[in-house]
């Protein structure tokens, strides 16, 4: 199974206190980022926001925004009625110790600190009712995203199947050619070998033969071609596990083409050499679906 990293997801909730709105989006990154973004009087909502997140995905940059429309009731100021009254009580005395004529005027009073309570204020009186009200939206929204990375991560993986398919076709050509032109190499080397050293060869034929056979390791593919066989195995299951895999893909990719690379500085056969760039453009195009992979 394989989910994309890739998606969005939207949700909005009406309650008692007001309006919330949830906006998720996700792109690729090699490690788990989570990035929230609310409104200043429900910044304090950022961290079980955080935490209810951090466990949804593995990896991938995660931005989630989020807006809200408070009812009129929290959208009003209050008036402090204590504070108002102390600040009145000492005005009051001040005044008569003063003998002032003109009257304390109430409108006065209500800019001195305090005494409003501006509306994010009251919003911790339901603090507890604002995050339960709203990690209930963010789950909907959550159900939303994970379903687009989902239907991503079925797409990507039909291409990858159908491209590593191409890809063990590819490299069973390789191990055919192989077949068919390693005794040629083999006597190719012989030859050159044989111009090169032709007085020790007749003195120590063993010698020589040890020293085909250590250059003759040097260039057969048959280990690679093996090894790549295997990878193939592991990298389908990998794809096929019930989690997605994306990292332990993207390893598996990575020894995929070392062994390719390793075939092309080895062999000087031009069929097999096409059959490499074929597959590191092969290789290519799954990388770049793997790396979406969470």
């Amino acid at each position: 199974m394989l989910i994309s990293m890739t998606g969005h997801g939207s949700a909005s909730g009406t309650f008692d206190w007001g309006i919330v709105r949830l906006d998720i989006y996700s792109v690729n990154s090699r490690y788990q980022n989570i990035a929230v973004r609310c409104p200043k009087e429900l910044y304090a909502l950022e961290y079980p926001i955080r935490e209810e997140l951090k466990d949804r995905f593995k990896r991938g940059k995660l931005t989630v925004s989020l807006y809200a429309s408070f009812a009129p009731d929290l959208k009003t100021a209050r008036i402090n009625g204590n504070v108002l009254g102390n600040y009145f009580e000492e005005l009051m005395s001040i005044h008569g110790r003063l003998k002032l004529l003109e009257e304390i005027q109430l409108e006065i009073l209500l800019d001195l600190p305090g005494v409003l309570e501006q509306p994010e204020v009251c919003v911790f009186d339901i603090y507890d009712k604002v995050v339960e009200d709203t990690l209930s939206v963010l789950n909907e929204a959550l159900s939303k995203w994970n379903e687009m990375r989902r239907i991503e991560g079925d797409h990507i993986a039909s291409f990858i199947i159908q491209t590593i398919d191409k890809y063990e076709i590819l490299i069973a050509n390789i191990e055919k050619e192989w077949d068919n032109a390693f005794h040629d190499e083999l006597e190719e080397l012989e030859r050159k070998i044989s111009l090169l050293l032709p007085g020790k060869i007749q003195e120590d034929e063993t010698s020589h033969f040890d020293g085909v056979a250590l250059l003759a390791d040097k260039w057969d593919i048959k280990e690679e071609i093996t090894r790549s066989k295997s990878h193939i195995i592991k990298f389908r299951e990998t794809l096929n596990s019930p989690s997605s895999e994306g990292k332990k893909l993207d390893f598996l990719l990575q020894e995929m083409l070392r062994e390719i690379n390793t075939i092309a500085s080895k062999v000087k056969n031009a069929q097999i050499r096409w059959y490499v760039v074929e597959g590191k453009c092969l290789l290519e195009q799954i990388r770049e679906h793997v790396q979406n992979v969470e």
